[in-house]
């Protein structure tokens, strides 16, 4: 008379996911996105413009692209180019012409 045995209920873990966004070495900024197409990853962060291409496994995915990335930053192998752009040219001048400005 103690009725039917109740069936355990199994609780569901959630698979950990793989982020597409990774926090970049140079600037401390969550932009770091990582592409990886015909064994060659292209990092690259969307604020400081700091980016590589490398190598890789084809059983590597974007979160161990970004540590060897992560490596290849730390070790000094990644040579960081200054963005060149024309605000900055302009800003320079503006700059430049305030000082003659007061001089007069």
């Amino acid at each position: 008379m103690g009725g039917r045995k109740k069936r355990r209920k199994l609780i569901l873990k959630p698979k950990p996911k793989i982020p597409k966004m990774f926090e970049c070495p140079r600037c401390g900024k969550v932009a770091v996105t990582v592409e990886i197409k015909n064994g060659v990853a292209s990092v690259k962060c969307g604020s400081c413009g700091l980016s590589d291409e490398f190598e890789v496994p084809p059983i590597f995915d974007a979160a161990n692209a970004y540590a060897k990335f992560l490596d290849r930053y730390l070790e000094g192998k990644i040579e960081i180019s200054k963005r060149v752009t024309t605000d900055s040219s302009e800003a320079e001048g503006e700059s430049g012409s305030l000082p003659e400005e007061l001089n007069e």
